[in-house]
């Protein structure tokens, strides 16, 4: 009996438990349900970001404040300098620079040499110089102007050959052009705002930059001139490392923007490094020539052909009659005939006491 009232004394209290509990609302299941339990007429309804300012006002602010001045003075007035160092190294510079200046004005002078009243720390024997000039009028060579295998070649493709690929080096470019100067050049005639040129020049100049050229050009040399596929592909490896090696040095904020520029800038380096290397070859580097190297260049890079015509903005026309430096090219003939009447007009001068 007492189980049993202890039963029902459980239960009255487990009702009263229950009708204490709050009751909860179920969540709606139609539409007219959802509107009805939040009290709207229609869904969606407009909602009004509350727009906050401050952070712009504030970085705004932070920008006015530090510009290139209040930097520059709180470091000249907090940061201490020291230019002792400096000053004592101008002060000996200036002090060689004055004695090698004196050394350099009495070296070689002829006269100051053969005299016998030369002064002591410049004096030579004059018997000895004597018979130096004698020796040099009975045993002297006939002047003649040597003539390097690069002049003697002729400027075309067909006269020459890949020198070989290098594991260590990258292989020079024709002529001993240097390929800092060539994108120089190509930056020089493309309109561009200046600070973005700033931006892009310190890539181009890089070294990943800079190899990239020489091995393009050399690629492509071999490809459309010289077939050697065995070198084409040690090329190629390497080209492929060192357009990784770039695009991984530039920030990702200017990655973008210089990666769909540098293709057509490397092909257009490409093209003026055969128009300064091989100007009697001038016909051969045509729209075909320059639309092929242009569509191999931007496959490799971007996996994309550039847009038709895309090499008519390249500014090389120039280079049929001037070099990269501005200079006017001398044509080859002309060239050859004054370097021969120099020879003959040396050959025939008589020697001098």
């Amino acid at each position: 009996m007492k189980l049993l009232h202890m039963a029902d004394k459980w239960k009255k209290d487990s009702w009263i438990y229950k009708a204490t509990l709050p009751k909860t609302e179920e969540p709606p299941k139609t539409y007219e349900e959802f509107l009805k339990f939040n009290s709207w007429d229609y869904w969606p309804r407009n909602v009004n970001f509350i727009i906050d300012n401050t952070w712009e006002s504030n970085l705004k602010k932070i920008k006015e404040e530090n510009t290139f001045m209040p930097i520059y003075s709180y470091l000249s007035n907090n940061v201490p300098l020291t230019f002792e160092a400096g000053r004592v190294m101008e002060s000996r510079l200036k002090k060689c620079t004055m004695c090698l200046e004196e050394h350099a004005s009495k070296l070689f002078e002829w006269n100051v040499m053969a005299t016998k009243e030369s002064k002591p720390y410049f004096s030579y024997s004059h018997e000895k110089i004597e018979k130096y000039k004698a020796f040099l009028q009975k045993y002297g060579k006939e002047k003649k102007i040597m003539l390097s295998d690069e002049m003697k070649a002729e400027k075309n493709i067909q006269g020459y050959n890949f020198p070989g690929f290098k594991t260590d080096a990258v292989t020079p470019l024709p002529r001993h052009i240097d390929a800092k100067r060539v994108y120089l050049f190509v930056l020089k005639n493309r309109v561009i705002e200046e600070k973005l040129r700033k931006i892009w020049r310190y890539h181009f100049l890089s070294e990943a930059s800079i190899e990239l050229l020489h091995d393009c050009f050399w690629w492509w040399f071999l490809y459309k001139f010289k077939p050697d596929r065995k070198n084409e592909d040690y090329l190629f490896d390497r080209i492929s490392e060192n357009y990784a090696v770039l695009f991984l040095s530039i920030p990702i904020r200017q990655k973008d923007t210089f990666l769909q520029v540098y293709p057509d800038y490397l092909a257009q380096a490409i093209c003026a490094v055969f128009y300064e290397a091989f100007p009697e070859s001038a016909a051969l580097f045509n729209d075909e020539f320059k639309k092929d190297l242009g569509n191999t260049i931007h496959l490799w890079m971007t996996g994309l052909k550039p847009a038709k015509g895309f090499w008519t903005h390249w500014n090389l026309k120039d280079l049929l009659t001037t070099t990269i430096h501005g200079i006017n090219k001398v044509p080859e003939k002309t060239l050859m005939e004054k370097i021969i009447k120099s020879q003959e007009r040396l050959l025939t001068k008589p020697e001098e006491d």
